[in-house]
């Protein structure tokens, strides 16, 4: 099949007999962690903020602060509504759970207090929706559940406890959340951001990233009811919603998963959840810690032989321990990938090498052209460990593709990552651009890249997103060659095994449409069956609450068959079908 010339065009070159690699399904992940609030005040169902009273600083908002200024977000999260007489004391000497517990003692009047959940942006409620929850109080920390039917409709409520009567009543472990509806909500998921997940189409799901980091985010800390602990970005950071609830998910998603516990915790807990995690089928990978020895380590600082060594050999303690416990799992190790510091990635190597299945890579996704030197960074890695032991086993996956835009510019630099991580075939298990979730206007420590925004009551998707469900719902097992003329448009040509389906995965960096000619190899008979474009005005586009569909993807079938080209900044993917002779 050839396309008619036009002066000037681009032209597409592909060979549907020259295969160059099997690509995984598992392609199409996300990675997903406790930055801007992703987890507690995301996907964790809790609608409240600080549910233990741990917070000390006053109600503030400190938008935009650098990342690692230390800022800790986001403030005390109660209010005093006490009124005639009425006196709320934060006690730090009495708690259920954490540091502090809530004291109430109204006297002639009222005590109370009230909470409009993450940042003070409002409780939605909705007419005749009812919620459900819980407090501890009173001198034995009785549990006392209670169940809320809205008689309204408002997105910006406020949850209110009140005391009246005199005497003093402590408070503490307050949680309230939309009545579940279905078994994600059951366990503790907000239901609109798990649907987003699957509008995304993932194939992956990948948990960790630097609240891992956290010296209180240990496997004991994830045991039974929920409790507060201190995390790596924020005060208050809560234990409700971690690696079970995770994999939980993961297991009714019927996806594969990824998650990482602390790379010092104790064979005890490792061995305890490892038996535990032997009711699910699927596929579940363990990495031991997160960016070890870049400056997360014991040491600190510069990394250095004595931090890798020191990372390796807990690894060593903890994996044959799980493995033995649980002998379905498969692992992933966590040295930060550092071209410039090759003695320490041989040594790595060298010792983990036969004890995980795969070593976590993460890449760039800030401008259009990071896919080549994803493509070096791969090529590179698999080269040493080649190199060094040529039976090898161990692979590679990007547990996370980082910039710090979700912007049109994140969406093809995903898609460009995409190129090199199909020429990998099964050498790469996935690529997870981080982070998966970002609460709207919320960029507290510059990781300003969610896929997936959302609102109280309310969720959409950025470019990226859209990018990664295109990619997704277009999957073809069988990677073949394919070239351009030029450099800022892009291929990557796919089939499926019987040569019956074509998808060609276009990209156009540039500000100018750009016609295109087609020149398919070892394919008599194919005709366009569907394109569909991904497309802004800028690089910089982005979609608001207020038009979330603004950057969504478009059927342009009628327009490209009867004029091949390609939009300015876009991401397009061609659908061909064999056609019988």
């Amino acid at each position: 099949m050839k396309t008619a010339a036009a002066a000037g065009a681009v032209k597409v070159s592909v060979n549907l007999d020259d295969v160059k690699a099997e690509v995984p399904r598992t392609l199409y992940g996300t990675g997903m962690e406790d930055v801007n609030h992703e987890i507690y005040g995301g996907l964790d169902a809790q609608r409240l903020y600080d549910e233990s009273f741990e917070e000390l600083l006053p109600p503030q908002v400190i938008p935009h602060s650098p990342r690692g200024s230390g800022n800790k977000m986001c403030g005390r999260q109660w209010t005093d509504i006490s009124t005639d007489g009425g006196i709320v004391v934060r006690d730090p000497e009495i708690a259920h759970w954490g540091k502090a517990s809530q004291m109430l003692m109204p006297g002639a009047g009222t005590s109370g207090v009230a909470n409009r959940g993450l940042n003070g942006w409002g409780i939605p409620c909705r007419e005749g929706k009812k919620m459900v929850g819980h407090l501890r109080g009173g001198e034995t920390w009785s549990k006392v559940s209670f169940s809320l039917t809205p008689d309204t409709t408002d997105p910006a409520a406020r949850f209110l406890i009140l005391s009246s009567g005199g005497g003093k009543l402590w408070i503490d472990d307050v949680y309230l959340k939309d009545e579940p509806t279905n078994e994600f909500g059951r366990m503790g998921c907000r239901e609109d951001i798990v649907a987003a997940f699957r509008k995304e189409g993932l194939t992956f799901l990948r948990w960790g990233g630097s609240m891992v980091n956290a010296p209180d985010y240990l496997l004991k800390n994830m045991k039974g009811e929920r409790r507060p602990y201190e995390g790596f970005w924020f005060t208050t950071s809560s234990a409700g919603f971690m690696v079970r609830e995770f994999v939980q998910m993961a297991d009714l998603l019927k996806l594969p998963c990824a998650f990482s516990i602390h790379a010092y915790d104790t064979t005890e807990d490792a061995v305890e959840l490892a038996t535990w995690l032997k009711r699910f089928d699927g596929f579940i990978c363990v990495q031991i810690g997160n960016e070890e020895c870049a400056g997360f380590t014991p040491a600190g600082g510069k990394p250095v032989m004595e931090d890798v060594r020191r990372y390796c050999e807990n690894l060593r303690r903890l994996v044959p321990a799980m493995r033995k416990a649980n002998p379905k799992l498969v692992f992933a190790g966590a040295v930060m990938w550092q071209m410039k510091h090759m003695d320490l990635m041989e040594e790595t190597f060298r010792l983990t090498d036969g004890y995980v299945e795969y070593w976590d890579i993460h890449v760039g996704a800030g401008d259009v052209k990071c896919g080549d030197r994803t493509r070096h960074m791969l090529k590179t890695f698999r080269e040493m460990i080649t190199r060094i032991n040529p039976k090898t086993t161990m692979k590679a996956a990007i547990f996370e593709e980082n910039s710090y835009i979700h912007n049109m510019r994140r969406a093809i630099a995903h898609a460009r990552n995409l190129e090199a991580a199909r020429e990998q075939g099964p050498f790469l298990l996935t690529s997870c651009p981080a982070n998966a979730l970002q609460a709207y206007a919320q960029n507290d420590n510059g990781w300003d890249q969610g896929q997936i925004f959302y609102t109280t009551d309310k969720t959409w998707l950025q470019p990226c997103g859209w990018a990664q469900q295109m990619a997704s719902a277009n999957h073809r097992d069988i990677l073949v060659a394919g070239k351009t003329d030029d450099a800022e448009v892009t291929v990557s040509a796919t089939r499926d095994r019987e040569g019956a389906s074509v998808v060609l995965h276009v990209c156009n960096s540039s500000d100018a449409a750009k016609p295109v000619t087609l020149d398919f190899a070892g394919a008599p008979g194919l005709k366009l069956a569907k394109a569909t474009s991904l497309s802004a005005p800028s690089l910089e586009d982005r979609n608001p609450p207020d038009d979330p569909d603004r950057i969504s993807p478009k059927d342009v079938t009628a327009t490209f068959s009867a004029s091949p080209s390609l939009k300015p900044f876009s991401y397009t993917v061609l659908e061909f079908k064999t056609v019988a002779p």
